[in-house]
């Protein structure tokens, strides 16, 4: 299962208007997309799994896939984590 440790670039962290666009954009996948942070570990796809993290800027988190879209589905929730 392919994954990818990004740090959270967005300044402010991510707020719940952009934890809803990562739910959407993970949506689009057909693969499993999980975030772990620490010892937590979330379904991508769950709007109050993603805002139960409380992702702050500067923050570690382990996005990992499985499906056949799983690499694509990477790159781009990382991109957007990524994103300042």
């Amino acid at each position: 299962m392919p994954n990818k440790e990004v740090t959270v670039q967005k300044k402010g962290g991510i707020q719940n208007k952009d934890a809803a666009y990562l739910v959407q954009r993970a949506m689009r996948y057909e693969s499993e997309i999980t975030f772990e942070q620490k010892s937590k570990k979330i379904n991508a796809k769950s709007i109050m799994g993603v805002i139960s993290l409380a992702l702050k800027e500067g923050d570690k988190v382990v996005i990992s896939a499985n499906g056949s879209d799983a690499e694509e589905a990477i790159k781009d929730i990382s991109s957007i984590l990524e994103f300042e």
